[in-house]
């Protein structure tokens, strides 16, 4: 059988017909990818910035965090395997972007809270099922966001409502746990610091305020006695040490790591969400939800600075609103370390530190009245209250020069007060000490005003980490 031609089978007109359409639809569909292209183009032109950092160490990645724009590149900490972090330094909807696509199980990622950055107020509330059964988590959270709405109102005159608290819940069958990001409008703290004073100070107050009759609990906190005291009450919960309040007041300290929305600690399924009875109203500035309420669950986001004020707070007696200037952020501590090694004014009884905690390193050392010194570390956590290392919290060594012994303390909320026994300085030491006690603390410079004092190895101790040696001092 002979073979018909496709001119012959289709005709002329309508091969050339179908030609036509052929052309129309590439036409089209390079018309459609240009445009594609060109929307891609000026996303990445207006919107945030693509940089992506991954450092392992957290003093390399908050530095390059802060030589970029002021309010852009933001810190987080990616938790892995068996527990070790990478420091990533990002766009927070980049992060997001990327975060969200990793499978649930490995969302273990956390926000640096870089050390002198303005902060909103955050809680992180918690207590165990087992020995709290009739505690009523949610009415127990309420009562703390009206108590500190109260205060804000109070001490600063800016209105803060239930409204403005984004609530975030992990609660497992074993652990009650929340956090808590109060977002009032254009108000951030100047730092953690100034943040972590205002709760630790209302949170004295309660307790204080419980132990007071109706008549006087005014003349300690006015707000408070506004507040039934069975309420007041309800915040405490039973622990292996008694009662205590269900805050922890372990999470202003420096540089530190805060969970995110959507992540879990690593091996746990507890990820964070919005908790079911939070009153939050999300801004309609966000068209994606879920990115919206990543970002307002950041800390130190700044994504815009006009209008912004700061709020500081030393006590009740002096409280102060500023005004966001560059300024502001030029006073933000960002510890960055050479490679070289950390000293003191005594590398005698750093030696005898390192020999302790080895194979951890000294990340820093502070002195106190020329009496005390304070040893953090990188890569030591353990803990002799416990007897293992902690998870999250460091801890410290304190070597008191006057008794010339040294101990063991730790950040953790739960070991508050807990101090190891005593070691004594070696014989060598303390003869070097005696011998030139004179010399070495002549040379030991003014906190107030020496270079030493400023260089990566060596830190003044602040007012707030007086109570961190807790002994005796002269």
């Amino acid at each position: 059988m002979s073979k018909i031609s496709k001119n012959t089978f289709y005709g002329k007109t309508l091969i050339e017909s179908h030609a036509q359409h052929q052309s129309r639809v590439r036409e089209l569909s390079s018309s459609i990818h240009d445009s594609e292209e060109a929307k891609i183009k000026r996303r990445r032109l207006l919107g945030p910035s693509e940089f992506w950092g991954e450092f392992w160490r957290q003093q390399e990645a908050l530095l390059v965090a802060d030589q970029g724009s002021s309010n852009s590149m933001h810190t987080f900490v990616l938790q892995y395997d068996e527990g070790y972090r990478k420091f990533i330094v990002a766009h927070p909807e980049i992060y997001w972007l990327v975060d969200e696509s990793r499978p649930k199980d490995q969302r273990c990622s956390y926000e640096v809270i870089p050390d002198g950055s303005p902060c909103h107020l955050y809680f992180d509330l918690e207590f165990g099922k087992d020995l709290n059964p009739s505690s009523d988590g949610s009415k127990m959270t309420k009562t703390l966001i009206d108590v500190f709405c109260a205060h804000f109102l109070e001490h600063w005159g800016f209105p803060c409502r239930r409204s403005e608290v984004l609530s975030l819940d992990s609660t497992t069958d074993v652990k009650f746990s929340r956090h808590l990001v109060f977002r009032v409008k254009n108000v951030m703290f100047k730092n953690n610091k100034h943040a972590g004073r205002f709760v630790k100070t209302i949170c004295s107050n309660i307790r204080q305020s419980l132990l007071l009759d109706n008549a006087t609990r005014s003349a300690v906190d006015n707000i408070l006695s506004r507040f039934h005291k069975e309420d007041l009450a309800e915040l405490f919960i039973n622990t292996t040490k008694g009662k205590e309040l269900f805050v922890d007041e372990g999470v202003y300290t420096r540089n530190r790591h805060f969970r995110i929305y959507k992540s879990t600690k690593l091996g746990k399924n507890s990820h964070l969400t919005v908790s079911d009875d939070s009153e939050y109203i999300l801004s309609t500035t966000y068209t994606n939800k879920e990115l919206g309420l990543f970002l307002d669950s950041l800390i130190s986001y700044v994504p815009s600075t006009k209008n912004l004020i700061l709020l500081e707070y030393q006590d009740k007696n002096s409280v102060d609103a500023i005004k966001y200037s560059k300024e502001c952020l030029s006073q933000r501590r960002v510890y960055v370390r050479a490679e070289k090694k950390i000293e003191s004014p005594y590398p005698d009884i750093d030696k005898f530190i390192l020999d302790i905690v080895k194979p951890g390193k000294i990340r820093e050392v502070k002195l106190l009245n020329n009496s005390v010194l304070l040893y953090a570390f990188i890569d030591h956590r353990y803990c002799a209250n416990i007897g293992r290392p902690h998870k999250s919290n460091g801890v410290y060594w304190v070597v008191d020069l006057n008794n010339k012994v040294a101990f063991q303390k730790c950040y953790d909320h739960d070991c508050a007060g807990f101090k190891s026994a005593p070691r004594e300085l070696p014989e060598k030491i303390c003869f070097e000490m005696d011998k030139e006690t004179d010399i070495l603390l002549s040379s030991v410079p003014d906190p107030q005003d020496c270079s030493l004092c400023q260089t990566d190895n060596f830190v003044a101790l602040e007012d707030d980490d007086l109570e961190l040696a807790n002994i005796d001092l002269p």
